[in-house]
């Protein structure tokens, strides 16, 4: 039986419990205040990130995984007895971690070590590994897994109802006029991870409760069959997701709806109080 390693950017925020039960390992991005940086969900929680950005004049950044740091996981791996290791990033588009897990791999075992740019961001990336990781529990050998996840790459989505446009706006991804007439009129934005892993604002909307009422309406329009794992995840605004999350289950009583807190990573461009949806197909 192949004995396969499921590598996940700490971007997926996969629960500690489901980590350790999956036997998932975990490669860690982080984010910088000035000279500062902390490992997200090891070194600093989201109620820290979001209490310390409160009080923190400029932007937050993020840092890749440096490539020491990987190519240790991947011959540590290798030296615990596994064949194949397989390390799912997120979005090549919004971060050179896949790109530095690539070099890495080259380095150490180009054969044998797979990097698979899942073109998502937070728990919908994370999805790919969890699913991946109980694939490979099953025994599957790397290139089924590979191809498990090709078909969950094309199936999948994550939608964003932004409430707080000042990152973005720090960030470069919206203009100062933007930013101020968005706050002005209380527009916004609905954001979606384009099938090139880009993260775009498709719709906007006049008032959060109306944005939040949108993402439900998107999930709604999915028609979501129970091949499906749809989840609600949210930087800082457990109340919202709860709303979204009672509503969504009402639309789909058969599905398992769980609330993750979104990825520090991501949260830098987010901003605080962002609710989002995403699902994928797994079987």
């Amino acid at each position: 039986m192949a004995k396969v390693a499921i590598v996940s950017d700490s971007t997926g925020c996969i629960p500690a419990e489901t980590v350790k039960a999956l036997d998932i390992y975990v490669n860690y991005i982080s984010v910088v205040f000035g000279t500062e940086s902390y490992r997200e969900f090891i070194d600093m929680s989201p109620e820290e990130f979001l209490e310390r950005s409160a009080n923190y004049n400029g932007l937050p950044t993020t840092s890749q995984p440096s490539p020491g740091q990987t190519i240790a996981l991947y011959e540590s791996l290798f030296e615990q007895g596994y064949e194949d290791i397989i390390h799912i990033n997120i979005s090549s588009q919004l971060s050179g971690s896949h790109q530095t897990a690539l070099t890495c791999a080259e380095m150490v075992n180009p054969e044998h070590i797979h990097v698979f740019d899942s073109r998502t961001v937070t728990y919908t990336q994370g999805m790919f590994a969890v699913y991946a990781a109980m694939k490979a529990k099953e025994g599957a050998s790397a290139q089924e897994i590979l191809e498990y996840l090709e078909m969950i790459r094309e199936n999948n989505q994550f939608y964003a109802a932004i409430n707080d446009l000042t990152n973005l706006r720090k960030g470069g991804r919206l203009s100062n006029v933007e930013a101020a007439l968005g706050s002005l009129l209380q527009i916004k934005p609905i954001c979606q991870i384009q099938p090139d892993g880009t993260f775009q604002a498709v719709e906007k909307i006049r008032t959060f409760k109306k944005a939040l009422k949108r993402l439900i309406e998107i999930s709604k329009e999915a028609q979501l069959t129970e091949d499906y794992q749809l989840v609600v995840m949210h930087i800082g605004n457990e109340e919202a997701a709860k709303t979204v999350q009672t509503e969504l289950q009402e639309i789909y009583p058969n599905h398992e709806i769980n609330i993750y807190s979104i990825s520090l990573v991501v949260a830098v461009h987010g901003g605080p109080g962002a609710v989002a949806v995403g699902w994928v197909k797994h079987k």
